[in-house]
């Protein structure tokens, strides 16, 4: 049995973000499928590579909703917290962007990058493909990023610490195997000793990722990964390119 009283999630700051630009010529901004596990990683980079810090804008679910008991939220912020769809990825870019303008200067600054994190899962399946599809061809349009994993972010989070085994591979979606849900990599943390703590929601806990464990994802997730149009064919995940781009803004 994995041991894990002592372990604390990680937290992302609920302290107000400065309303200012940071004093740089490029900023990534993100916008995440989950509300917690995309998050709360992506927070931890922002530890890791400190010296890039305020590069990195999310574009995020309003935190005071987050906070709320499930018990005290309205209708309208139940329904704001389910906006985690690509295509709604993409209006929350969209309405981010003519909401902060005159914070950050967009027009000024044709080198921001804007990236949806998102998994192929269900996002795939028959009754929303049309969407997908119709999203990838407008983020190529717009120039904008995509990191897709295949079939959900929880691979990423395995190639820190694991090869990928012929078993993972059972999982992967494909023209011919649709998704189906399974707990199989959350069970793979585990057994591995880095689990994600569930709550209400799975956390990761921050101490489990650090800046080598990352540059090992990154080689692990270019030898597994065919991407198509920058979607993976099979199992592996395009995060690896984000990250890449986080590096390079040191």
């Amino acid at each position: 049995m994995v041991e894990t009283t002592r372990r604390k999630p990680f937290k992302i700051s609920r302290t107000p973000r400065r309303e200012i630009r940071p004093e740089s010529n490029k900023l990534i901004f993100l916008s995440c499928e989950g509300n917690v596990t995309e998050e709360e990683y992506f927070g931890r980079v922002t530890e890791i590579y400190d010296e890039v810090k305020s590069k990195i804008q999310f574009i995020s679910i309003k935190e005071e909703i987050l906070v709320k008991k499930e018990r005290d939220r309205t209708e309208e912020e139940i329904r704001e917290l389910g906006k985690s769809k690509p295509w709604q990825l993409l209006e929350k870019i969209e309405k981010y962007k003519e909401e902060k303008k005159d914070i950050f200067d967009f027009d000024k600054h044709p080198d921001d990058e804007f990236w949806i994190v998102s998994d192929v899962d269900e996002n795939t399946a028959p009754e929303n493909l049309e969407k997908w599809k119709e999203t990838l061809n407008k983020c190529r349009e717009k120039g904008y990023g995509y990191a897709i994993s295949n079939p959900f972010f929880e691979i990423w989070l395995l190639l820190h610490h694991s090869e990928i085994t012929d078993e993972d591979k059972k999982y992967e979606v494909t023209n011919e195997q649709s998704y189906e849900p399974t707990d199989h990599f959350k069970e793979r943390l585990a057994a591995l000793g880095v689990p994600l703590v569930k709550k209400k929601r799975k956390h990761i806990v921050k101490e489990d990722y650090d800046r080598e464990k990352i540059k090992v994802a990154i080689e692990r997730g270019k030898k597994i990964t065919v991407l198509e149009e920058g979607v993976p064919k099979g199992l592996g995940t395009s995060v690896y390119k984000l990250l890449e781009k986080i590096e390079g803004l040191k």
